[in-house]
C-alpha cells in the first residue's frame, strides 16, 4: 500500500485542483498519469472510496467496554499507537473514536496501475520496473480497507481476519450474495490492511448494476456501495 493518508490525499487533490484534472486517467493512457490521478484513483474513485468510520467501545447493550474488551486485546505489554511493535515501558494507549480509511478493489486492474506507478515514482525506479510492480492479476476479487488502527489486533491479525470473514457480506442488486472465501489482514506501519477475497466463479457483471458490501465488525462498520457500469477501464469490468 502507498504510505499516504487519506486526509493527506485528499489535501493534495484539492490543491492540484486548480491545474491539471486530477481526473486525467479518464483520457490519458497509462502510464501517463499525473500525481494527482495516480491518489484520486487510489482513494476517491470508482474502485477506491473515502470513508471515516466511528468505533463504538461498547458491548451490545450499551456497557463500556473495558480495554482487554476490544477485539485482539491481550495481556502482554501495552503498545503506543504511533508504534505496532512497542517498546520497554510503552503507555497504554488511547482508543481512538474514528478512523479515515479507503475502501477499494484492490484485484481491480486500474488500482494495481496506480499502485505500481506511485512506488515505481516514490522509489525513483527505471520504466522498465513498472510491470513488476503491477504483477499478476489476483484469481479473486479482492476487497481492500485500508487505514483501520493497528490497536485493534492487539492479540494478533488472525482474530481480526476471523471476525472479518464472519461477519462480511457482498451483495448485488442483481441478487448476487458472496462471502468471503479468505482474509488477509496485514500491518502497514500504524494502520491494518484488511484484504478481503471474493470468489470469481460466479462472475459480477454490468447486469449486477451495484456491489453493496456490508459489516459488523464489532467495533466499528463498513458499508460501501460502488455503481459497476462507472468500474470500466480498458474496455473492460474492472473489479
Amino acid at each position: 500500500m502507498p504510505r499516504v493518508t487519506v486526509r493527506a490525499a485528499q489535501a493534495l487533490l484539492l490543491l492540484g485542483a486548480s491545474g491539471v484534472l486530477a481526473s486525467d486517467w479518464k483520457g490519458k493512457a497509462f502510464p501517463n498519469w499525473s500525481e494527482n490521478a495516480v491518489l484520486e484513483l487510489l482513494t476517491d474513485s470508482p474502485w477506491a472510496k473515502p470513508r471515516t468510520v466511528h468505533f463504538t467501545w461498547t458491548r451490545r447493550g450499551e456497557q463500556p467496554l473495558t480495554y482487554k474488551d476490544v477485539p485482539g486485546a491481550d495481556h502482554g505489554p501495552q503498545r503506543p499507537i504511533g508504534s505496532p511493535v512497542g517498546g520497554i515501558g510503552a503507555p497504554k494507549p488511547k482508543m481512538p473514536d474514528r478512523a479515515d480509511i479507503i475502501v477499494r478493489w484492490a484485484s481491480a486492474l486500474p488500482v494495481r496501475h496506480a499502485k505500481a506507478l506511485y512506488r515505481q515514482r516514490e522509489r525513483n525506479l527505471d520504466d522498465s520496473k513498472l510491470n513488476a510492480l503491477i504483477g499478476a492479476p489476483d484469481p479473486d476479487y479482492v476487497l481492500e480497507i485500508f487505514g483501520i488502527p493497528a490497536l485493534v489486533a492487539h492479540q494478533g491479525t488472525d482474530t481480526v481476519a476471523a471476525v472479518v470473514k464472519d461477519s462480511v457480506h457482498l451483495r448485488t442488486r442483481a441478487g448476487k450474495d458472496l462471502r468471503p472465501s479468505r482474509v488477509e489482514v496485514l500491518l502497514d506501519g500504524i494502520n491494518l490492511d484488511i484484504r478481503i477475497h471474493f470468489s470469481r466463479q460466479d462472475p459480477i457483471q454490468l447486469v449486477d448494476k451495484e456491489i453493496e458490501v456490508t459489516g459488523d465488525i464489532q467495533v466499528f462498520e463498513v458499508r460501501e456501495r460502488f455503481k459497476v457500469s462507472s468500474m470500466m477501464y480498458q474496455g473492460h469490468l474492472e473489479i
